[in-house]
């Protein structure tokens, strides 16, 4: 579980710690200060939509079947909304009205789908709980798909930002290019640099928030005015700089801040995490679910990264050459030579975190370890050696399940 919800993440992650992806990338200054403004808005918009979407659900959460029925019907919407505004067969150029159309029913589908997304989250749980008492000796199985459940459950919110600040980052970039090419070049520098001062200060004053929120400083001067103040001088020089070069290059420095972060998080123990999640949600299997896949995300952002940095150059400069953008440059020219890469990565994390998982239970991260913990702390030793012998052989036969899989697919 843990490295399946780790590579959910880690996968879209590593291409933007990829630095021959993000290497040539570079927007306008108007294009930049938009999108740092709409990236926090969009985050909160998403939030908001995400509590509207548990209100929308919570009269069909003790209902099962209702719950299977509100799935299916979000999910043939949104496939069907989806197959409207994206054709099979593109017979003409689009005009604006149809791509505003497009972009509106893609809009919709997202929300469909997330809505289908927090359905499915509650199903788990409750199928999951219920299978616990039913199955007996297989009652592991329903904890297995109530702890999915839950990490689905968390996950919602946190997609449901990152959905809301890529949809609104796209609509500034484009508004930025409407704006530089219907506005006179020097009402765009004066707005430029406006807007780059409200962008410092926005997210200077989020990070004043942050540390607050650490520090418990609880002083307005020094969480909100000085950061809006420092951060709206450095969104002007920013800006006045950027008018100068004409584009600002944002490709490495996206790439410097993600390795930043992969490489934090990976600094961090799966056992520390463990004990920051046991504090924060309770002792049990899904703290050290929440552990393992933080930090599988980012030790395999990391290695993704590095097979991407590593591809040949020739398939990205033909694709290239035929006129495709960033998107189907990735798709067609990059995927093809990092599948069996990723497939092995993916296989050799696998079998790392089925080893870490029985460490983890030692801190309340549940699962056998914590099994083991409670018969050696009552001196029962025979039950903690067949504990251990128990825990070998999954290892054993997750090694070999794992070569075996290398040896076929990659």
């Amino acid at each position: 579980m843990a490295t399946t919800a780790g590579l959910l993440v880690a996968v879209p992650l590593s291409f933007i710690a990829a630095r021959n992806i993000m290497r040539d990338i570079s927007v306008t200054v108007t294009n930049l200060v938009l999108i740092l403004i709409a990236v926090p808005v969009g985050a909160a918009l998403g939030v908001l939509a995400s509590r509207a979407a548990r209100d929308l659900v919570a009269p069909f959460s003790d209902d099962a079947l209702a719950l299977v029925g509100v799935l299916v019907v979000a999910v043939a919407l949104a496939y069907g909304i989806a197959r409207m505004a994206l054709p099979t067969v593109e017979d003409h150029v689009p005009t604006r009205a149809e791509r505003v159309r497009r972009a509106v029913l893609l809009v919709v589908a997202g929300a469909l789908a997330l809505v289908g997304l927090l359905v499915l989250a509650l199903l788990f749980q409750s199928a999951g709980t219920a299978a616990r008492s039913v199955l007996g000796w297989f009652g592991f199985v329903g904890s297995f798909v109530a702890d999915l459940g839950e990490i689905f459950d968390v996950a919602f919110v946190l997609i449901a930002a990152l959905a809301g600040a890529g949809v609104l980052a796209q609509l500034a970039s484009k508004l930025g290019y409407a704006i530089r090419r219907r506005t006179p070049r020097s009402v765009v520098g004066v707005l430029d640099v406006v807007m780059g001062a409200a962008a410092g200060a926005l997210w200077a004053v989020l990070v004043g928030q942050v540390i607050d929120w650490f520090y418990r400083i609880d002083e307005f001067r020094t969480v909100v005015l000085i950061p809006a103040v420092v951060g709206a001088v450095v969104g002007v020089l920013v800006a006045l700089r950027g008018m100068q070069r004409g584009e600002v290059r944002i490709g490495l420095s996206i790439y410097y801040a993600a390795r930043t972060v992969f490489n934090t998080l990976r600094s961090i123990e799966p056992l520390v995490m463990a004990i920051v999640f046991v504090v924060w949600v309770g002792a049990g299997p899904f703290a050290g679910s929440l552990a393992l896949a933080l930090h599988t995300a980012a030790a395999l952002a990391k290695l993704y990264s590095e097979q991407v940095e590593s591809i040949s150059p020739g398939p990205i400069e033909a694709v290239r050459a035929t006129g495709a953008n960033r998107l189907q440059t990735i798709i067609y020219s990059v995927v093809p030579q990092i599948v069996p890469p990723y497939i092995s990565f993916t296989m050799y994390r696998w079998d790392i975190n089925v080893r870490m998982s029985t460490i983890l239970g030692f801190v309340g991260g549940g699962g056998i370890g914590s099994i083991l913990q409670q018969n050696i702390n009552l001196l029962n030793y025979r039950a903690a050696a067949v504990q251990m012998l128990a825990i070998a052989i999954v290892v054993a036969t997750m090694d070999w399940a794992s070569s075996r899989l290398r040896e076929r697919y990659v």
